[in-house]
């Protein structure tokens, strides 16, 4: 099995069974699994959106970093119902920001928005608080991993249905 580690302003799609890990505290992150051909992506974005039309960085905002994993696993199958998806992320951790919160909130709400806009089913949220948390996503299966930074790991069954 490959291994990939994303840092932040990072995405990866894979049509081989990847094993990607990464770690968010108020940056988002969206694991996107088609449960009939098994591609997958992951991102792991910063920032809600681009605040200039100049900015072209694809994964550092939710907007574009998540729509591009969307549109690229959808050229191989179109069927939105086809696709699980889940979110991870959030956390108010940034200190000295007047309010911590703020950035993961609209993080968490342009990728959630993006999912419903193209009727992708969201089958868990891990969203919010004030922790990080790592993730591991397993593209073989559509299992994730993760945990608080510090704990033990959870999984998050895969709902085939």
């Amino acid at each position: 099995m490959i291994w990939k580690l994303l840092a932040p302003g990072q995405y990866h799609i894979s049509k081989e069974p990847t094993l990607i890990e990464t770690l968010v505290g108020s940056c988002v992150s969206v694991c996107l699994y088609n449960i009939r051909n098994g591609w997958a992506g992951m991102n792991h974005f910063l920032m809600d959106y681009p605040k200039t039309e100049a900015d072209c960085d694809i994964g550092k905002y939710g907007s574009t970093a998540t729509e591009y994993i969307i549109n690229n696993l959808m050229k191989g199958d179109p069927v939105a119902g086809h696709f699980r998806a889940q979110v991870f992320g959030g956390a108010g951790v940034i200190k000295g920001v007047r309010v911590p919160e703020e950035i993961g909130r609209k993080n968490v709400e342009v990728a959630l928005e993006l999912l419903k806009a193209t009727r992708i089913r969201i089958i868990n949220q891990e969203i919010g608080g004030t922790r990080g948390r790592r993730i591991k996503f397993n593209t073989a299966t559509g299992e994730v991993q993760w945990r608080f930074a510090g704990n033990i790991p959870r999984k998050a069954k895969l709902s085939l249905s």
